[in-house]
C-alpha cells in the first residue's frame, strides 16, 4: 500500500498525538482497567512514533551517503 507523501510524512505526528491522548487520559481516569489499557496503547504509539522518526532519519542519511559515494545528485 502506498500513502501520498503528506500523509506518510504526518504519521509519526499523528502517532505521538494520539499516544499523548492516550497517556493523558490515565491520569484522568486512573483507576480501573479502562486507564490502564488507554496507557500501554499511548506507550506503544509513541514507541511507534519515534521508532518511525528514527528509520527515516537513518534512511535518509544513508540515503545520502550512497548517492554522495556513486556521484548522483
Amino acid at each position: 500500500m502506498r500513502l501520498s507523501r503528506p500523509v506518510y510524512e504526518s504519521l509519526p505526528l499523528v502517532y505521538m498525538v494520539v499516544g499523548a491522548l492516550g497517556i493523558s487520559v490515565c491520569y484522568l481516569d486512573p483507576p480501573g482497567f479502562g486507564g490502564e489499557f488507554a496507557f500501554l496503547i499511548g506507550v506503544c504509539l509513541e514507541i511507534a512514533a519515534l521508532t518511525l522518526l528514527l528509520r527515516r532519519m537513518d534512511y535518509r542519511a544513508s540515503s545520502r551517503e550512497y548517492f554522495r559515494e556513486i556521484g548522483e545528485p
